[in-house]
C-alpha cells in the first residue's frame, strides 16, 4: 500500500451505505468496528465498566494498564450530559464520535453537554479512565460513580463494513509504522474537527491507538523492539503535573499491537529514576522495571497531564530517536 493523501472532503462526505475499506474511508470504518462491538454486547446506554487490562481483558489496541476503561455508546440525536465526579484521582470520560473526531475530555468535577450539532454523526463512544490505585475497592467504587444522561436511546446501526477486511487494513497501517515505512505522531491525530488534524496522523493513529486522548491531556510515543535480547531504555522526563495526578508509563505488546506477555507494564514508580530520566529493560531478569517482549513488538510511553502541552511535545519528539541498548 502506497502512501496516499487522505481526502477530508470524501470522508466528510461519507454515507452509511457498505463499501470497501480504503484510505479515505478507513477511520469510519475503524470507528464502527468499536462502535458496533459495544452495541454487541451491552447495546446503547450502557456503561461496561472494565477490570484492569491484561493478556485475557483487552477491550481496544495497545490498552493501558495505568487504569481501568469504562466504556460506552451512547445516542446524543437529542442531547445528552456527562459528569465526572470530584476526586483527587485522575478520572476522565472521553468523548469520540463516529469519524474519530471530537474528543473532548471531562475532567475530575466536571460536566459536559453534547448534542448531535456537536459531533459528526448522532452516536459517541465513551473510553472513560479511571487511575488504577493499587485498591481494587476503591477504583471500581470510583469507576461506578461516572456519570450520563440522555434522552434518546436509539440502538446503534452498524455501517456494514467486512470485520476481517477492517483489521486487515488496520494491521497493513500498523506494519507500516513499526517497519519504519510511514511516520506517526500525535500532537495533531486527536482533534475535534477534520480541520484539527494532520490528514496523514489522523489516518495512521486510528489504526495504532485508537482512542487516544488530545494532546493537552496525554500524549504518546511509540517506539519499536528490534531485539529479543537484554536491553536498557532511557528516556527524557517530561514536564508533567507530577504533584497533581500526572504521570508517566510504558506498556509494551506485540507487533500486531495486542498484549501477549503477563509482565507487559511498567509504570514510572517501578522505572529507574535519575533526576532527569528514567530507565527500563527488556526481556532481562523478571521483576520491577523489566518487561517481556518479542522482537518485532512495540510499546507506548504514555505522559499524562502536562503542564505545558509543547514542551511535553518536544520533549516526545527527543523519545522518538531512543533505541535500546544491549547490556
Amino acid at each position: 500500500m502506497k502512501k496516499t493523501i487522505l481526502s477530508l472532503s470524501l470522508i466528510s462526505a461519507f454515507s452509511c451505505i457498505a463499501a470497501p475499506v480504503t484510505m479515505e474511508n478507513y477511520v469510519v470504518a475503524e470507528s464502527d468496528w468499536y462502535f458496533d462491538g459495544v452495541q454487541k454486547k451491552v447495546g446503547v446506554n450502557t456503561w461496561m465498566h472494565d477490570d484492569p487490562v491484561s493478556i485475557d481483558n483487552q477491550q481496544v489496541i495497545r490498552s493501558n494498564r495505568d487504569v481501568v476503561y469504562s466504556i460506552a455508546i451512547v445516542d446524543v440525536s437529542e442531547g445528552a450530559t456527562f459528569t465526572v465526579p470530584a476526586s483527587d484521582e485522575f478520572q476522565i470520560i472521553h468523548i469520540i464520535d463516529e469519524h474519530h473526531l471530537f474528543h473532548q475530555v471531562v475532567k475530575n468535577g466536571e460536566t459536559l453537554k453534547v448534542s448531535a450539532n456537536d459531533i459528526q454523526g448522532e452516536y459517541v463512544y465513551l473510553l472513560a479512565r479511571t487511575r488504577d490505585n493499587g485498591d481494587y475497592e476503591d477504583t471500581k467504587k470510583r469507576q461506578a460513580m461516572l456519570e450520563f444522561k440522555a434522552k434518546s436511546d436509539r440502538p446503534y446501526q452498524s455501517k456494514g463494513f467486512d470485520a476481517e477486511e477492517v483489521i486487515a487494513f488496520r494491521e497493513e497501517l500498523v506494519r507500516q509504522v513499526n517497519n519504519g515505512e510511514q511516520s506517526i505522531a500525535g500532537h495533531d491525530a486527536f482533534g475535534k474537527t477534520l480541520e484539527d488534524v494532520n490528514p496523514h496522523n489522523y489516518l495512521y493513529a486510528a489504526a495504532y491507538g485508537w482512542g487516544g486522548l488530545p494532546m493537552d491531556t496525554a500524549q504518546y510515543v511509540p517506539l519499536q523492539v528490534t531485539s529479543d535480547e537484554c536491553q536498557k531504555w532511557t528516556i527524557e522526563k517530561p514536564a508533567l503535573d507530577w504533584n497533581n495526578n500526572g504521570y508517566l508509563s510504558a506498556t509494551f505488546y506485540g507487533a500486531d499491537g495486542w498484549v501477549h506477555e503477563e509482565d507487559f507494564y511498567i509504570p514510572h514508580s517501578e522505572m529507574q529514576d535519575n533526576g532527569d530520566s528514567f530507565s527500563f529493560t527488556t526481556n532481562c531478569v523478571l521483576g520491577k522495571g523489566n518487561a517481556t517482549v518479542e522482537k518485532g513488538g512495540n510499546f507506548l510511553i504514555r505522559m499524562y497531564l502536562p503542564t505545558d502541552a509543547w514542551q511535553v511535545k518536544e520533549q516526545a519528539d527527543n523519545m522518538y530517536s531512543v533505541k535500546g541498548i544491549n547490556i
